[in-house]
Formats: structure tokens, C-alpha cells, sequence
């Protein structure tokens, strides 16, 4: 399904039918960590939509977004697979002269909020105009991407939007990195310094909120292949993120030993 007002006709017709519906947001390039959080939804809705829509207002380089992995077929067959009614793919959600723009000021300092400028208000507009389509009664994020949910969660309190948003836990490759589309870009070397990272961002948590930002600077300095960006402890987590070749990786652990 392709066009905004299809999509809102079916959610409306579910919704009047007394169905409800769990909405899984996405840019596509779907992998198993959406998988599970799809499932996640068909447990528990009637209705389960998916969105691929690499959004262009949350990129801060056009590069970037054009290099953003697109897989359609492949999307089609995972979303299905792990329970989807609909793969929702708009072509495009913004007029060429709209001027509406959702910004939350608070949850979106900081950590990725102050390297990215701009990012979340591109994040927090597409997200309430797929609610305005898809009015979902449930909505499943990824806490891989924690900022963006708390972002997201308060822009859903403050505009009083009738959705309930729950974070599923953040699913990880066998090595400890997050799964992420962005993965799909590493080289073969690169992947190798991809797992790098992860590990020294959890061994760095595991030293405690008090030195582990720390720790994981002095760890990485003079690293080849790791490009450190940020390293920050919020709410006794250490929050990092760093670039391997030309692909931004994030990630979060909470501090002390587990």
C-alpha cells in the first residue's frame, strides 16, 4: 500500500469494525530486530502496519540519505512473515510547500539531539503524520534507538495522541552490535570494527555511570577504524555513538555490572 488516503481508509474501516490496529514505524530495510518487533504487534492487535519510508527531513546529509539501503521485495517477505497485514510505503509525505513542523525541545538534547540538529524535529513530524494515518491504538519502537523514544513518547503525552507506545528491547547480533539497517553498509574489515565498538561500549558501562563515558574515550583513542562522536552517561546509561568507515553507529548500556 502506497497512498496516505488508501491507508487511512483501511485503518478507518479496521477501527469502525472494532479492530485494533499496532503500528511498527520503520525507513525499511527490515532485518530480524524488526521481525521481533512485529510479532511483538500481532500479539497485540487485531491489524499490524508496518511503514518503510526513508524519511529525508531526519538526515543531516543528503549523501547519507541517499545511501540509505532500500529493499523492497526483500521488506515485502519479512513483514508478511512475522505477521504484518500491510507494508505501508508512501511515496512521499511532505507538499512541496509544507510548513507544519512537530518539535519537542527537551528529551531531544543532548546525546544524538545536539550533533544532529534538526534530526528529531524530522523524526517527531513524520511519526505524528503516520499516527494521523495509520490511528493505531498501539505503536512498537525499538529501545535501540532510545532518544527517539523518549522523544516520541513525549510528543504522544504533550499532544494527547490516543496511542500507547511500548519499547521493545534492543536485539542484538551474536557479538553484541545492535541490529541496524545501517549495518548493511560495512564492509567485511569494517563489520570487524563494528563488533569492536559494541564491546568497549559495554565494557565501558560495566565501570559505572561515574567514569564510563570516560572509559570508553581513553579506550578508543588512537583506535584505527573507530571514529568516536560521543560518549555520554543520561540516566544511568552510557549513550555513545561513533562512525566505522562512513556508517553511524549508536549504542546504550546501562552502567554498572550486570
Amino acid at each position: 500500500m502506497t497512498k496516505p488516503a488508501e491507508m487511512q481508509k483501511a485503518s478507518s474501516g479496521w477501527r469502525q469494525r472494532g479492530q485494533t490496529i499496532a503500528f511498527v514505524p520503520t525507513m525499511g530495510a527490515l532485518h530480524e530486530a524488526h521481525a521481533a518487533l512485529i510479532r511483538q504487534a500481532a500479539k497485540l492487535a487485531h491489524r499490524v502496519v508496518v511503514s518503510a519510508y526513508v524519511n529525508p527531513t531526519q538526515f543531516n546529509s543528503k549523501a547519507d540519505f541517499v545511501a540509505y539501503p532500500k529493499r523492497t521485495a526483500a521488506d515485502m517477505k519479512v513483514a508478511a512473515q512475522a505477521g504484518a497485514d500491510v507494508l505501508f510505503r508512501p511515496h512521499d509525505l511532505y507538499a512541496k510547500d509544507a510548513s507544519t513542523w512537530v518539535e519537542e525541545v527537551n528529551r531531544s538534547k543532548g546525546r544524538c539531539g545536539a550533533r544532529r540538529l534538526g534530526h528529531f524535529r524530522g523524526v517527531a513530524t513524520v511519526v505524528v503524520k503516520l499516527l494521523s494515518i495509520v490511528q493505531p491504538s498501539w505503536m512498537i519502537l525499538g529501545e535501540k534507538d532510545g532518544q527517539q523514544c523518549d522523544v516520541l513518547e513525549r510528543v504522544v503525552r504533550d499532544l494527547y495522541l490516543p496511542v500507547k507506545i511500548l519499547r521493545h528491547p534492543t536485539v542484538r547480533e551474536k557479538d553484541g552490535l545492535p541490529m541496524s539497517s545501517r549495518n548493511l553498509r560495512l564492509t567485511a574489515r569494517e563489520r570487524i570494527f563494528a563488533a569492536l565498538w559494541s564491546r568497549k561500549v559495554r565494557e565501558a558501562a560495566r565501570e559505572g555511570a561515574r567514569v564510563a563515558a570516560r572509559h570508553l574515550r581513553r579506550s578508543l583513542r588512537g583506535q584505527k577504524g573507530i571514529r568516536l562522536e560521543y560518549a555520554e552517561v543520561v540516566g544511568g546509561k552510557l549513550w555513545a555513538a561513533a562512525r566505522v568507515g562512513n556508517v553511524r553507529l549508536i549504542d546504550h548500556r546501562k552502567c554498572g555490572r550486570q
